[in-house]
């Protein structure tokens, strides 16, 4: 829920404001478990493409071929970006599509995944990779003590600032 200034009423504002103030247990994550074993080679393309919107570009008619290749960070962003923008455009109200602009707005400031913004959202993207990104993410914006870690990658070992194991 976005304040969408005065649009938004007294009661919604309020509603916002505790949810924002309320501790959150985020039960299902697939992150890294440590910073440090964050992939380090990639970009915002291939990040976003690596899970759940890669099936809704590829429902919209992006050909598998054309979704790796857009997964390619060693080939120009520009021109993986065209590889996937029409397709972007028919999938972005979708649940992932929408999660995505979110969060080039709350983590990176950049106004939504789009042709104008995708050099911009890389640059953000890849100067977040230094240390202290999911301190920010996870506990400072998204207020989470905790994050349950779903896969078998790592055995049982987990940073436990931030994650804890289930199999």
């Amino acid at each position: 829920m976005q304040d969408q200034g005065n649009s938004m009423g007294d009661l919604e504002r309020g509603i916002l404001r505790d949810l924002r103030a309320m501790p959150v247990i985020d039960t299902h994550e697939h992150l890294p478990y440590s910073e440090e074993k964050r992939e380090r080679n990639t970009d915002v393309l291939k990040e976003y493409l690596g899970h759940y919107m890669s099936s809704d570009l590829v429902s919209a008619g992006l050909s598998p071929s054309d979704l790796e290749r857009a997964r390619d960070c060693s080939q120009p962003l520009r021109e993986r970006w065209r590889l996937v923008e029409p397709f972007w455009e028919a999938c972005r109200y979708t649940g992932y599509g929408r999660a995505l602009d979110g969060a080039a707005r709350e983590i990176y400031g950049i106004d939504g995944v789009r042709g104008s913004t995708i050099e911009s959202l890389d640059a953000a993207f890849r100067a977040a990779l230094a240390p202290g990104h999911y301190r920010r993410v996870l506990k400072d914006l998204c207020g989470i003590r905790v994050s349950i870690l779903d896969g078998f990658f790592g055995g049982m070992a987990c940073d436990r600032d931030f994650f804890r194991r289930v199999w």
